[in-house]
């Protein structure tokens, strides 16, 4: 996908969520990619807070000094604020018309999510598709004690109840 059409779906989202943080950006645009399939071509690596695409992080800096979003602190100094923009993207429309209804499923089902519920999904969901650890299948107790591992500060039961969530959301897909 161009650069100005990941941008026109970067701000389509933002619009919609109004005040998003990096990491449920992040996070929604992962899903975005990988469970509705819009063809973002994002490179993701497993990070502190789940999946991470340095990339998209150099996009929406890029999208800020074009003014097509404002990425501002917060003033607890802890994360950020990503708000609309003064720009408009010229293309936007026609490539929001080619994945609306990806984009309207992907918020409805986790555009509403907290960030820390998206950062156990998304690892949960990296763990199990996208982590290249071996060619063979994972089981799902593989799969959890792997989010385990990464992701220490959830407990077992919390990290397996949000497993059976995820794998109703992508098949319900």
């Amino acid at each position: 996908m161009a650069k100005e059409d990941r941008f026109a779906v970067i701000r389509y989202l933002v619009e919609k969520l109004k005040d998003v943080g990096k990491t449920r950006i992040q996070k929604i645009v992962y899903f975005l990619q990988y469970v509705f399939r819009v063809p973002l071509d994002y490179v993701y690596t497993m990070h502190y807070y789940g999946p991470y695409s340095e990339e998209l992080n150099d996009d929406l800096i890029d999208m800020k000094l074009h003014e097509y979003i404002a990425i501002t602190p917060d003033p607890t100094g802890y994360g950020y604020h990503i708000t609309l923009g003064g720009e408009v993207i010229a293309s936007m429309e026609n490539t929001i018309k080619d994945y609306e209804r990806e984009l309207e499923n992907c918020l409805q089902k986790f555009g509403q999510l907290e960030p820390q519920k998206l950062e156990l999904l998304g690892t949960l969901h990296f763990v199990e598709n996208v982590a290249l650890t071996s060619s063979k299948e994972k089981t799902k107790d593989q799969i959890i004690e792997m989010a385990q591992i990464l992701k220490p500060v959830f407990t077992r039961p919390y990290i397996e109840e949000s497993y059976e969530e995820l794998k109703n959301i992508v098949e319900a897909h």
